[in-house]
């Protein structure tokens, strides 16, 4: 069979299936002009579409951004987008990872502040190493800034800590 026996056998696409998918590849590259320049490098793509992404995020007047999104889509229905749509998943989870992880900082912080003492012992549960003199300071300092309407300058503290001692915990 010929290659032109083949495309007969194959169902042409509707105007409205090829729409769909062109905006699908507008909306891919977009996600794509939200990341950084770390982030972009480590996507397998073209030059061209790289360059193009790039050229995007600089441009700034509405018109031209979206006409640059298109052009981002064009170019993108001439490549196979499976392994740029792995990647850019695979960085969204480390995102998502890393949020989780912020928030969880977070609660720990925050149930140290409240007046319960499960907090110290959950977080020394977690972090042996934890020096309990300075945390239960930065704690006193914190509720203290707090209730005189003070910037919650011990609180940070003792968030950048916990970071601290987490980071340590997984290197």
């Amino acid at each position: 069979m010929s290659t032109s026996d083949d495309k007969d056998l194959l169902p042409e696409k509707s105007k409205s299936q090829k729409k769909r998918e062109a905006l699908a590849l507008q909306d891919l590259g977009t996600e794509l002009t939200h990341l950084n320049e770390e982030q972009l490098q480590s996507i397998p793509m073209p030059e061209n579409l790289y360059d193009a992404i790039i050229a995007a995020k600089q441009i700034h007047q509405h018109g031209g951004h979206k006409r640059q999104l298109q052009y981002i889509g064009k170019l993108m229905r001439d490549i196979e987008t499976q392994p740029i749509q792995l990647a850019l998943r695979s960085i969204q989870k480390q995102r998502l990872s890393q949020t989780n992880h912020h928030r969880q900082i977070e609660q720990w912080r925050d149930q140290l502040l409240s007046q319960s003492s499960d907090g110290m012992t959950d977080l020394v549960a977690q972090f042996p190493q934890l020096d309990r003199q300075y945390v239960n300071q930065l704690v006193r300092n914190a509720r203290q800034e707090k209730k005189h309407n003070k910037p919650p300058k011990s609180a940070r503290k003792l968030f950048h800590y916990i970071q601290q001692l987490s980071e340590a915990l997984s290197d």
